[in-house]
């Protein structure tokens, strides 16, 4: 019986230490879960940002393969010119001589 009245204000003083740490937790647990969404609508924002990048970085590809579609055509047109204008003066020379 005396072992149990000494006993008892150390139980009462841990309970209340526990309940104490309770409400700490809560409160902990809260914050986690707000940093948790706080991160969560970052990552969304980021890959949102990533994804417009990523479009952005599609368009530009088919631009550039459309300019060097037209530029391999031009230069086509360059090498068919000049041959052609090569013929032709060989053309006049042979006419002259």
């Amino acid at each position: 019986m005396l072992h149990l009245r000494r006993s008892l204000p150390v139980v009462a003083a841990l309970g209340g230490a526990l309940t104490l740490s309770a409400c700490a937790t809560v409160e902990s647990v809260e914050r986690a879960q707000a940093t948790a969404d706080q991160a969560l609508s970052t990552a969304q924002a980021a890959q949102s940002a990533a994804q417009q990048a990523q479009s952005a970085a599609d368009a530009a590809n088919s631009a550039a393969q459309r300019a060097q579609a037209t530029a391999d055509q031009a230069n086509s047109a360059a090498q068919a010119a000049a041959a052609a204008a090569a013929q032709a003066q060989q053309r006049r020379a042979g006419e002259r001589g």
